[in-house]
């Protein structure tokens, strides 16, 4: 019922220019929020472009809100140091305005998501621990379901 409403999001960073960006940016597929109370389903974009360590801080104004790190690209590493942090999402600036609607969407809904194609590639070939992402509300587990989604983004390789 909620996939054709616009997810809702509070911006936690140090910089008011990044805020001003994202609403450039997104502002059509996400509806930023400022309001006292939290909304039933509500997220946190979390600005990782300059350092992973603002998530502490981040988680501990907002503890009940999932968290979404948000970086400048989909480098593995810095995607491997957020999710080690225990955010509950990654998208990167590079990502369309689609990918950030349909990532929100899934991490509302409870769910993880890791955007861009650089980790995915790392997650298939097992380059990456699949238990380096364990929080209180996630095991850190790749599933089949994400397996499959990291697959069906990549396509098929030959000789598979």
């Amino acid at each position: 019922p909620w996939r054709e409403d616009l997810p809702v999001c509070r911006v936690y960073s140090h910089s008011p220019r990044f805020r001003q960006q994202l609403e450039g940016y997104v502002g059509h597929v996400i509806r930023f929020t400022t309001a006292r109370e939290k909304e039933p389903r509500e997220g946190l974009i979390v600005d990782c472009t300059g350092s992973a360590e603002i998530v502490r801080t981040a988680r501990g104004h907002f503890p009940a809100h999932p968290i979404v790190a948000v970086i400048n690209d989909s480098d593995p590493a810095r995607v491997i140091d957020v999710l080690a942090r225990g955010v509950d999402g990654v998208i990167s600036m590079n990502d369309p305005p689609s990918a950030w609607r349909e990532g929100l969407n899934v991490v509302l809904g409870g769910g993880r998501w890791v955007g861009g194609p650089g980790l995915d590639v790392s997650l298939e070939q097992k380059y990456a621990s699949y238990g380096i992402a364990t929080h209180d509300r996630h095991s850190g587990d790749v599933t089949m379901r994400t397996q499959l989604f990291v697959k069906d983004r990549l396509g098929e390789e030959h000789g598979d």
